[in-house]
């Protein structure tokens, strides 16, 4: 497996599938799903209201749920649980979204996945505490999944999301970035 990062929004992020970073009501209202949900459309949420309706009222810590990924350019959406409900997360968590992201990638059949860096904010996890859980979970997880893509929105936190990936996989870590606010043509296509 490759790992890679993205400096922008999340829903710009080039990937098959892109996860957001939620909390138990899959709300869609700040952070990751709230960008989403803005540029995807209200299809998505609907979809997290039925999944809360039927599974819910607060779904577990660390489940991952897919949905329609709208008007987005990606095959899917993956909707992590990232916090409790007392809006906090811990590394059991974050290893366990990354897990259920990956079994969600690979039930749809997904090469690439676009992940935040979970629980980093709503839910106080540390940046650099998250983003090592999630690197090291990645490169020992079985799964067909060839790419993860760790998707950074602020700039100043590059370099130590580049240094903590290389730690983890070796080698150089490219990093890419939205050079513009458009919505970008997808990057699957129904053969895959």
């Amino acid at each position: 497996m490759r790992v890679s990062i993205f400096l922008g929004d999340i829903s710009l992020a080039p990937a098959d599938a892109v996860c957001t970073s939620t909390n138990p009501r899959l709300s869609l209202v700040m952070g990751t799903g709230a960008a989403v949900r803005e540029r995807g459309g209200h299809e998505i949420l609907r979809e997290c209201e039925t999944i809360v309706g039927r599974e819910g009222p607060h779904l577990p810590a660390g489940s991952a749920h897919v949905t329609t990924a709208g008007s987005l350019p990606h095959k899917i959406v993956i909707h992590c649980v990232a916090s409790d409900t007392s809006h906090r997360s811990s590394e059991q968590i974050v290893r366990a979204c990354v897990t259920h992201a990956l079994a969600a990638a690979d039930a749809a059949r997904c090469r690439t996945v676009a992940m935040p860096v979970f629980g980093a904010g709503h839910a106080h996890m540390k940046f650099e505490r998250s983003l090592s859980v999630i690197a090291e979970t990645a490169r020992h997880a079985a799964t067909s999944v060839e790419e993860v893509v760790l998707v950074i929105l602020d700039p100043d936190r590059v370099e130590e999301a580049r240094r903590v990936a290389s730690s983890v996989f070796g080698g150089e870590v490219k990093v890419t970035q939205s050079e513009s606010r458009e919505e970008p043509a997808g990057w699957w296509s129904e053969e895959e």
